[in-house]
């Protein structure tokens, strides 16, 4: 059978799936942070919203489609999933940008208060389909913010090799390991390598004497609930994280000496590592000649 997103029609370098094993640890929160400081560094860098239910990357970055689309464009009408491969339309889409950063999401093509609601075996393709017709240009790291949990899209993504790999969110807490091994052993099976974990809202910085406090404790070493993966980084809870749902910046863009700031830019020096990803060369000044002796 004909596989309708193969991974060359993706134009994005490297392909990073942000994953979640429970909802609520502010996965969406630090892709979009993590992405803006990869920008920082000299990266250029795409967010590609696979939430069908909850795509909430365009507010983070303060973009909303406040109308709700004619049949004609909506999703459905966009990606006949039960036409043949051959068929699908898959002229590209441009990535919407903003602060430098390629975007899009669901919640760009239906109105903020319009629901998706397709068949549940029809997610994965759906998601897929989407993500194969944008038009990333030369992104150096594209960065799929998932829904969390082990359901769809994350096994059609998986099993059609449209990721290079993931990372994992998680939060200092009990319920969350144990779900974390979930996930974890989801994508070993499916042999998706593991960039790493980062653990969000680890601590608190005092804004008067830079104390860190504690939200919750760390694990210990030999509790292993993370099968092996590295911890990259502990994201502090700060405030402008939180305002961040009301159109703020990102706040490595913002803010760039603030800790939750320095966190997320440690982050993203951690993933080009491990991604094995350089910044552009710069180009040049007009009047030097390279090619001269």
């Amino acid at each position: 059978m004909m596989n309708p997103f193969p991974r060359a029609r993706l134009s994005a370098r490297h392909i990073v799936m942000v994953v979640s094993a429970k909802g609520g640890v502010g996965k969406s929160t630090v892709t979009v942070n993590l992405a803006a400081a990869l920008t920082a560094r000299g990266l250029k860098v795409g967010i590609f919203d696979a939430d069908l239910h909850a795509p909430n990357i365009p507010a983070l970055l303060g973009v909303r489609q406040s109308q709700r689309l004619s049949e004609g464009r909506s999703p459905a009408a966009m990606f006949a999933i039960d036409a043949r491969p051959d068929a699908i339309d898959m002229r590209p889409l441009p990535a919407f940008q903003r602060y430098g950063i390629g975007v899009m999401s669901l919640g760009l093509l239906v109105g903020d208060r319009q629901a998706i609601t397709p068949n549940p075996a029809e997610v994965g393709n759906l998601i897929a389909l989407l993500m194969a017709r944008i038009d990333w240009g030369d992104a150096d790291v594209l960065l799929i913010d998932m829904p969390p949990g082990t359901g769809e899209p994350l096994n059609t993504l998986l099993d059609n090799r449209l990721v290079d790999a993931a990372l994992l969110v998680a939060l200092r807490e009990n319920l969350s390991h144990l779900d974390n091994g979930r996930l974890i052993s989801v994508l070993k099976r499916k042999l998706t390598p593991i960039l790493g974990v980062v653990e969000n809202m680890t601590h608190v910085v005092c804004p008067n004497c830079g104390e860190h406090i504690d939200l919750y404790p760390a694990p210990a070493a030999e509790q292993a609930v993370y099968g092996g993966a590295p911890v990259l980084g502990a994201i502090p809870f700060h405030p402008h994280l939180i305002r961040q749902n009301r159109a703020g910046k990102p706040i490595p863009l913002a803010d760039p000496t603030s800790p939750a700031a320095v966190a997320l830019l440690a982050l993203a020096d951690e993933v080009i590592t491990r991604m094995k990803v350089a910044p552009p060369a710069p180009a040049p000044p007009d009047d030097e000649c390279i090619d001269c002796p």
